[in-house]
């Protein structure tokens, strides 16, 4: 009994030495975690965008079936969605009309025709309608904690955080009363987030991961597009 009782003891004494032994490698883990502020990220984002790691100069637009050139768009009048569309795009100065028209042929049906202006030559083209030639950076903000990632397999430590975007250099027509809000519904989600129109502008947010990588911290998108393209295929939230 003896033998058994100073061999329970040592297993226990070997289990606390263990416990602790593992909360001080906890305690150390934690202890060690990055300090990162929102000044950081944005520095991390901005520098991103300069060197071309991080969406900046895309333009923001709209595609939906129409050719936006310089050709007449021709509407039947039982197509109520794409009539009022059109007369949005009239009042934003990007159309004249509607003028009274016919189908041709031998079931002619009436139509409206609606003529491209000047403007539209600045902004239309390639079937698709621009808003904005580029992004804006405005402000990094609600950091979130600092945990250990994975990015395509790697070991980081990452945080996520709320990066807020503007339009840059607007088309001068958005602030017409009803075409900013009629074309905000119609364009896609960007970089997984919507666009917003506002008093202030058009304004967008993403909840964007960054890693650290050496003594600073990058965007993940930007990590993932530093890596060979054969082991590309997301990973964080972008």
């Amino acid at each position: 009994m003896k033998f058994r009782r100073r061999g329970l003891r040592a297993i226990a004494a070997a289990a606390a030495v263990l416990v602790v032994a593992a909360t001080g490698i906890g305690i150390t883990r934690w202890a060690a975690r990055p300090a990162v502020t929102a000044e950081m990220l944005h520095r991390s984002m901005a520098d991103a965008v300069a060197g071309g790691q991080a969406p900046g100069q895309d333009p923001i637009c709209v595609a939906n079936g129409l050719a936006y050139d310089q050709e007449p768009v021709n509407v039947e009048l039982d197509n109520s969605a794409t009539l009022a569309w059109m007369n949005m795009l009239v009042e934003a100065g990007l159309y004249a009309g509607p003028e009274d028209g016919n189908s041709g042929g031998f079931l002619s049906q009436p139509i409206s025709v609606y003529r491209p202006l000047p403007e539209l030559a600045r902004w239309g083209g390639a079937r698709r309608l621009c808003v904005a030639r580029a992004v804006r950076l405005v402000e990094v903000s609600n950091v979130g904690a600092v945990e250990d990632v994975r990015l395509k397999g790697k070991s980081y430590v990452g945080v996520l955080a709320d990066v807020r975007w503007a339009l840059d250099r607007p088309a001068p027509w958005l602030g017409t009363p009803g075409v900013g809000e009629a074309l905000a519904r119609e364009l896609p989600s960007w970089r997984g987030a919507r666009w917003q129109p506002g008093t202030d502008g058009w304004a967008l947010t993403q909840r964007k991961s960054f890693v650290q990588v050496g003594a600073g911290w990058l965007p993940g998108d930007a990590v993932e597009r530093e890596r060979p393209a054969s082991a590309r295929s997301g990973a964080l939230p972008m």
